[in-house]
This record gives structure tokens, sequence and C-alpha cells, in this order.
């Protein structure tokens, strides 16, 4: 008899949609197969003995073997060799053609451009292997649909695409694990910020890391992070895309003493040149004894920050990946379950000209944004908050209390 596949033996371990386990006519032992690519095998799949009759070891033991396989076999293209678009994307697309080729729907081509559109240049030079790196691209890919006032639904949307190109990879055998994909609750909440006390202990910590090692990168990071901190830059390459000849100092006539830093942005995400001011501290204690003395060779047409850095896309990726280990070595980089990476500085500046009574519309503006989306994604309501705006609205019972205690 020849040996074939008992089919009421099939099941699907749902973890892992391509593992399975099953018995043939010949054995009393289950199997289990798995896809892996045809990077390793040319059939693409792997099929194992379980050494086992019963279901509930079976599928234990193939859980497990799946899990060692990835863990003990290295994915064969070398770095240099990986493009994510060739690789992954237009796979990705030729499947989903294929599939609605006889269907009377758009879907496929909906999907491409969305990827071309939007999606392809943030994977540009991106390691699809490198899940850290990737989980930076799709944060900061979030972060800009959320600052572009893209609904919940538009960005659910695009979070899904880049899934199901993931998971088709991974079924392939391009990929060994996935990346972390946003919740749908994600998505729509508004990112924690970090408190001014935590990203002094940041600045600090990197200080004693540039003191250890003597690399200026770690000084640089620190740069970006008060940059950052003094005024409404939107986080990402665009604060790294800022030239020396971008700032200028203005004169308050009544108080000529203190000079005015402003910064021109061109190019930005929602207007072609946007203008915004500093933190006077920033100015006089930060940007000018440190910054501007940083790299004193500079000329107007050189970079403000690492002016040494050519590829400011893998700069603001490296910075990022030292961002989160900094925190992370603090035990600040997770708060009330979610992440705080670089993005939610802005949030930090936003919060803190909030609580000194800067009004929406002016903050709104600095940060080249709108009062609402300040509102919505900006504005977490933290215990402190809650206690400043408390006092904001009930000031009469306070200012007694405070006229009793004097």
């Amino acid at each position: 008899m020849k040996k074939k596949i008992i089919k009421k033996s099939i099941v699907y371990l749902t973890s892992v949609k391509t593992l399975r386990i099953y018995k043939y006519n010949k054995s009393k032992n289950y199997y289990c197969s798995f896809y892996v690519g045809t990077n390793f095998i040319k059939s693409g799949n792997i099929e194992k003995t379980l050494q086992t009759s019963n279901i509930h070891k079976a599928r234990e033991n193939a859980f497990n073997l799946y899990k060692n396989w990835w863990l003990t076999h290295e994915i064969k293209k070398e770095n240099k060799e990986r493009n994510f678009d060739k690789d992954i994307a237009q796979e990705f697309f030729r499947h989903r053609y294929q599939k609605y080729k006889n269907r009377q729907t758009n879907t496929a081509e909906r999907e491409k451009q969305k990827y071309e559109n939007y999606l392809k240049k943030y994977f540009e030079n991106v390691d699809y292997n490198n899940i850290e790196e990737v989980n930076l691209v799709i944060d900061e890919i979030l972060n800009n649909l959320q600052q572009e006032k893209k609904s919940s639904n538009t960005m659910i949307k695009y979070i899904s695409l880049i899934s199901m190109m993931f998971r088709r990879a991974l079924l392939n055998g391009v990929i060994s694990k996935l990346p972390d994909f946003p919740t749908v609750k994600r998505v729509s909440q508004t990112r924690p910020s970090y408190f001014n006390e935590e990203l002094n202990r940041i600045s600090k910590k990197l200080d004693d890391e540039y003191k250890r090692t003597e690399d200026k990168f770690y000084v640089e990071t620190k740069d970006y992070i008060n940059l950052l901190r003094s005024g409404g830059f939107r986080p990402g390459i665009e604060p790294l895309k800022i030239k020396r000849f971008q700032y200028r100092f203005i004169v308050d006539k009544e108080d000529p003493s203190q000079p005015i830093l402003v910064f021109t942005l061109f190019g930005t995400k929602t207007k072609p040149k946007h203008q915004l001011t500093c933190n006077p501290y920033f100015t006089k204690n930060i940007f000018i004894p440190e910054i501007l003395k940083r790299n004193p060779d500079s000329k107007p047409d050189d970079y403000l920050l690492f002016p040494n850095h050519s590829d400011r896309l893998k700069l603001y990726q490296k910075m990022s990946k030292l961002f989160i280990r900094i925190s992370t070595e603090l035990g600040l980089y997770v708060r009330d379950n979610q992440t705080r990476p670089l993005y939610s500085i802005r949030h930090t500046f936003a919060k803190n000209r909030y609580n000194q009574n800067a009004s929406l519309e002016v903050v709104a503006r600095q940060m080249n944004t709108s009062q609402k989306m300040l509102q919505v994604h900006y504005l977490d309501e933290d215990d402190k908050m809650i206690t400043d705006e408390h006092k904001r609205l009930f000031p009469d019972w306070y200012l007694k209390k405070k006229k009793k205690e004097n």
C-alpha cells in the first residue's frame, strides 16, 4: 500500500499558518511539515517526524521543532543583497494580483498604490531581517500618519498592508520572524510624554557614555534631544536636515540682552516654509555655548547636527536605537504599558508649554499643527497635568489658601 497522509488526522496550528501535524497510513506516530521557502530547500517545505502518537504531545513537539529550526538557520542573503522592494513588496503584489485576477475588484491595485505612493520610501536601505530597525520604521510611519491627520481607519489600512507583506515574506522564508505591529488601540491612542527630569537623566547618561568612550555620537545625540525639547520640532529626519544657515537671532527691544533663536524649516509636511523659536534657556545655556562650538569649522551649508554623517535616514535610525537603549537601561522607556521613543519628546514640548499657560493657538502654530491635533494627540492627561488644570480651573480656592498660609 502506498504511503498516504490520513486526511482526518491533519491538524493546523493556528499560531503558525503553514505548520500542520498529521499521520501516515503506515505510521502510528505523528509527523509535521512547515514552509521555509525556496531559499533553504527546493520544495520550500520541511517534514519531520514527531516521534509520538499522542496528539497533545505532537502539537508541543511540532511547535518547538518549528521554533528551533528557525533559531538554527540563518537567512542565506547577505545584508548588502537585501532589497525590501524586490524581495518582499513586489513578490507580495504578484501574489495579490494572482489572488484577485478573476474577481471584480481593484484591491491589489489600491494596495500597490498605497505602497508606491507612501510606504516605499520608508523601507529603502532597511535591513528587513533586523527586527529593531523595522520596528523603528513602522513606528515612524504611524507617527507621521497621525501628524498628517489621517483617520484611524486609514492608519489601520496602512499598518495592515505592511503586516500582510511581512507575513507573506515569513511564509516564503525570506524572514525568520515578524516585527511588532501596533494594535488598533495603539493606532488611535495618545503616546505618553517624558517628564523633564526623565529627559535630564537621559542627557546625563549620554554625557557619561561620552566621557567613558570619547565617542562624539553620544553628545551629538544629546544635542538632538535638547533641540527637540526646546521648540516645536517634529522628531525624525526633519531636524537632522537643518543646516547652519537656517538659524538666526532676533533682538527683543524690551530685553536686548536676551537674543531670540529662530529656525526656518523648508519643505515641512504641512507647508513649504515654517519658522519657530526656541526656549530661552536652551538658547543661552546649550545652543550658544555647546552646539555652536561643537563643530567650530563648519560652513553655513553644513548640517547643524552630526555634520560628518551623510546618510540622514541611517543616522536617525542609529540615534533612535541609542535613545531606546539608554531610556530602557534607565527604566524609562515604558510608561503606562506604552513605549516612549524619540517622538514622545514632541509631546513633552507641547505639554510643557500648555502647562506654562501658553495658548493652544500659539503652541499649535509653533509646532506646525492644528489645535485639534494638539488636543487629541499630544496632551496626554497624566496626574500632574490634571492637577495643573484643576488649579487653573479653581484659582480662587488656591489663592485663598495661599493667603491663609502667609
